[in-house]
């Protein structure tokens, strides 16, 4: 409730301020993400009765994408916007869905997600070095999960699916640098899975995979943030040479 208020006054100071922003630009970033996540399964009701089930970091570069709209306010302070697409997810060692394999086995599961995040800077503006941070919704589209056995791997991809939440929210700060590289934090607030995810097994039981699952995620990604308007000149610049041969 408290990320939906802070969208909300975002929305509104955009709205009342933004035309009097010193400058107002876009931008466009790819991202190179690292990712990590705490989960655990609860074996009992007792919150204390739990096991760790990560298994390792998660490292993507396929696909992410970013756009934003800055308002920078003074050469000091400014605020951005905008959309992204990214690859989130988690690895894990858990019980097979295969009754007959005995022991853990590797699971990953990704989603892919349209994020609009609302973020603050503070810093040489001007320069291009400044902290920045804020928060955002994902929604995730697209779900897919593998499953590592030693017959080989069993995929499954679902769009929309109920196996993970819906809306994702989450919180960020980072530090950009003269140049356009940036370095972000951003830690999830809800878990990736539903837990209220359910089906009913062959047996006609109810089935509740994730109901005792928690699977916060968090991750660091490095992003080069180029400025829509220094392509703008570069072509412009190209066609005027054009234009005067």
């Amino acid at each position: 409730m408290k990320l939906k208020l802070l969208f909300i006054i975002a929305i509104v100071f955009f709205s009342f301020n933004g035309v009097r922003a010193q400058e107002v630009y876009g931008s466009s970033s790819g991202e190179i993400i690292l990712s990590f996540s705490n989960a655990t399964y609860h074996n009992t009701p007792n919150e204390g009765d739990y096991r760790q089930v990560s298994d390792a970091p998660r490292f993507t570069i396929w696909f992410h994408t970013s756009s934003y709209l800055n308002f920078d306010m003074s050469e000091h302070f400014g605020i951005f916007s905008g959309f992204t697409i990214r690859n989130i997810g988690l690895i894990t060692m858990e019980p097979s869905s295969n009754p007959s394999v005995t022991g853990d086995v590797k699971w990953k599961r990704r989603a892919y997600s349209l994020g609009v995040p609302l973020a603050f800077k503070l810093g040489k503006l001007d320069n291009g070095f400044y902290l920045f941070g804020g928060g955002q919704y994902e929604w995730l589209f697209h779900y897919k999960e593998k499953e590592f056995l030693n017959s080989g791997k069993r995929k499954y991809t679902e769009w929309f699916s109920s196996r993970v939440n819906s809306f994702l929210p989450s919180l960020f700060v980072g530090m950009a640098f003269p140049g356009g590289m940036s370095l972000k934090f951003t830690y999830a607030m809800d878990d990736f899975m539903n837990k209220n995810y359910s089906y009913q097994d062959n047996a006609g039981n109810l089935v509740k995979p994730y109901e005792n699952m928690d699977s916060k995620i968090f991750y660091i990604s490095l992003f080069m943030n180029a400025k829509w308007d220094e392509y703008l000149e570069e072509s412009q610049t190209k066609i005027k040479k054009i234009a005067a041969l």
